[in-house]
């Protein structure tokens, strides 16, 4: 235990100079102080990073909560973006950190920190982007979307409107496919299933007022492909189970059938009405 000397005045004069030296306002330190707190600081750290390094999960952990506050700092960064959760930013922090430990090489001089912290963001900013976006990006994509981002704003903020893919091509340098495509990655998806207007009750969902031209049947284009006084003439080239087909198929008679009630009344399978009408429909397709 280290004995500290304490010297006190022998005389009244010095016991005056004592009291007008106790209320002087106390000195700042030194450059030369702070820089000496700065290594005393700097080598816990490396016997901390060290001993983290060399140990077992008691090493870690009083590792991990040392840098605690610090990616604490880092988290608030992201904390409104994608509606992250603090708790889950925090974890991917202290992954960043543990995986920048096992790279880290003390002998370097590069202090802890400086070194870790890229791994912190880069962790935080993975879990960001696979939960806020349906497309992951990468880091360059990432940077440049930022920079899009900034743009916008400045943009809004100068003119008072949203600036178009052109405008912020321009801004930041990029050609305006590549603006228009990272764009388009930041949108939210929606679900077919999801109501029309936050209204559940209404049953109606996106999916049901979206056209797919895709799924239309081959017997819902031929009445639109044939003249309709023309259709008694082209059916003669058709024998009687064809001609019966075709009319029972698309209500030439008042009533649309399909094909098992077809196939029923035929005495045949459901699939070879189907390649009968197949067969019939390209017959009147060639006497157009």
């Amino acid at each position: 235990m280290a004995v500290v000397a304490i010297n006190t005045p022998s005389s009244r004069s010095d016991i005056a100079n004592a009291g007008r030296i106790q209320r002087r306002r106390p000195r700042r330190r030194s450059k030369t102080h702070e820089g000496g707190r700065d290594r005393l600081a700097a080598a816990a750290e490396r016997e901390l990073v060290l001993a983290a390094k060399q140990g077992g999960p008691a090493e870690r952990e009083e590792l991990v909560e040392a840098f605690v506050p610090l990616i604490g700092s880092v988290a608030r960064i992201y904390r409104h973006r994608a509606q992250v959760n603090r708790s889950e930013l925090m974890q991917e922090g202290v992954v960043g950190l543990l995986r920048a430990l096992g790279r880290f090489d003390p002998d370097m001089g590069t202090p802890f920190w400086m070194y870790a912290s890229w791994w912190v963001r880069q962790a935080m900013q993975q879990l960001v982007s696979e939960l806020g976006r349906p497309i992951v990006l990468s880091d360059r994509a990432l940077r440049k979307l930022a920079r899009i981002k900034d743009a916008q704003r400045e943009h809004l903020q100068r003119y008072g409107r949203e600036p178009n893919s052109s405008a912020l091509a321009e801004a930041i340098g990029v050609p305006r496919q590549q603006v228009e495509s990272l764009m388009a990655a930041e949108r939210n998806p929606r679900a077919l299933e999801e109501p029309v207007g936050g209204d559940q009750e209404a049953g109606i969902t996106l999916g049901e007022l979206l056209d797919d031209p895709r799924a239309t049947e081959a017997f819902d284009r031929i009445p639109r492909q044939l003249e309709v006084e023309l259709l008694p003439g082209m059916l003669t080239i058709l024998n009687e189970r064809e001609r019966t087909i075709i009319c029972s198929r698309f209500g030439l008679n008042g009533r649309e059938c399909t094909l098992r009630e077809l196939g029923e009344d035929l005495g045949v399978s459901a699939e070879r009405v189907r390649q009968i009408e197949e067969a019939s429909l390209s017959k009147l397709r060639e006497a157009l």
